[in-house]
C-alpha cells in the first residue's frame, strides 16, 4: 500500500526535524568542548600583548615616508 501525499510530508518534515536536532546537539557538544577562560584573564592578557607590541604597530607609531609603499611620488598640480 502506498503512503498517502500528506503522510510522506510529514515523514519528510519528521526526518528533516531529527536531521537539525542531531546537527544542533553536535554543534553543542563541539562547544562544550571548548576550553574556556575567564573574561578578566583573557582582558589581562590582551592588555599584556598591546603594551609589549605597541611600537611595532603602524598604526600606533605611523609610517616612515622612506618605508611606505603607498606614498605619493610626485606631487599632483592642477592647473
Amino acid at each position: 500500500m502506498l503512503a498517502s501525499p500528506k503522510m510522506s510530508g510529514k515523514t519528510a518534515s519528521t526526518t528533516n526535524n531529527i536531521a537539525q536536532a542531531r546537527r544542533t546537539v553536535q554543534q553543542l557538544r563541539t562547544e562544550a568542548s571548548i576550553e574556556r577562560i575567564k573574561v578578566s584573564k583573557a582582558s589581562a592578557d590582551l592588555m599584556l600583548y598591546c603594551e609589549e607590541h605597541a611600537k611595532k604597530d603602524p598604526l600606533l607609531m605611523g609610517i616612515p615616508a622612506s618605508e611606505n609603499p603607498f606614498k605619493d611620488k610626485k606631487t599632483c598640480i592642477l592647473l
